[in-house]
């Protein structure tokens, strides 16, 4: 059986019939390639899992978007810390960790949302619906970074079509819990601990500033 078909990221119409069909796909990611299907197709994580050949991974869902609405509507709570780290970071590599609405994710307590820097997959999501996804490795741990390995490992049955954005270099997206308070830098990736830190404090600063101003009598300029 063939590999899976490979596009360009202009093709935006044959990805979004793809996955229209359930079918997965795989589409470039921050430092690696990633599995791809719509967000709230039964099973789909579980499908994606096997696939990546990753079946016992633990942690939360991981969903990409398109647009701002696409992720708070997912979230029970979009606190103003999250508000101003994404205001600031997306679209870029920044991944943050949040309480999932009821029916929105695996059932799990917190869910992950990204919205990538790629265009081609952000009109996906934009276009269509979120997308769960899950980040491609070699046996190894080393992400797959290249559509060309991505094509050997797959047949055609198993993923419809592989978007190509060339090699995804650099690391992969900074992941911030904001699910606790005050929000924590889970994992340091492309996204300097140092950025979250300067934006969370400008919106404390800004929250300071609007609560003096919000004082009855207040002359604050």
């Amino acid at each position: 059986m063939s590999g899976p078909r490979v596009i360009g990221a202009r093709r935006v119409d044959d990805a979004l019939a793809a996955l229209a069909e359930g079918q997965v796909i795989a589409v470039p990611g921050h430092g690696s390639y990633l599995l791809a299907a719509r967000h709230g197709n039964d099973g789909s994580d579980a499908r994606l899992r096997a696939l990546a050949q990753d079946p016992g991974a633990r942690g939360p869902l991981h969903v990409v978007v398109g647009r701002r609405d696409q992720a708070v509507a997912l979230a029970s709570a979009w606190t103003e810390e999250t508000a101003h780290l994404t205001d600031r970071m997306w679209p870029g590599p920044l991944t943050v960790m949040v309480p999932a609405r009821p029916g929105s994710g695996d059932g799990g307590p917190v869910v992950c949302i990204s919205m990538p820097a790629t265009r081609a997959v952000r009109l996906l999501c934009r276009d269509g619906e979120p997308l769960t996804v899950r980040a491609l490795r070699r046996p190894d741990g080393a992400p797959i970074v290249d559509p060309a390995e991505v094509g050997v490992r797959f047949t055609s049955a198993d993923v419809a079509l592989i978007i190509d954005g060339g090699i995804c270099r650099g690391p992969g997206p900074t992941v911030v819990d904001c699910a606790v308070s005050p929000p924590l830098v889970r994992h340091v990736g492309a996204l300097p601990e140092s950025y979250v830190d300067a934006a969370l404090m400008m919106g404390s600063r800004r929250r300071k500033w609007f609560a003096r101003r919000s004082r009855p009598g207040s002359t604050t300029p």
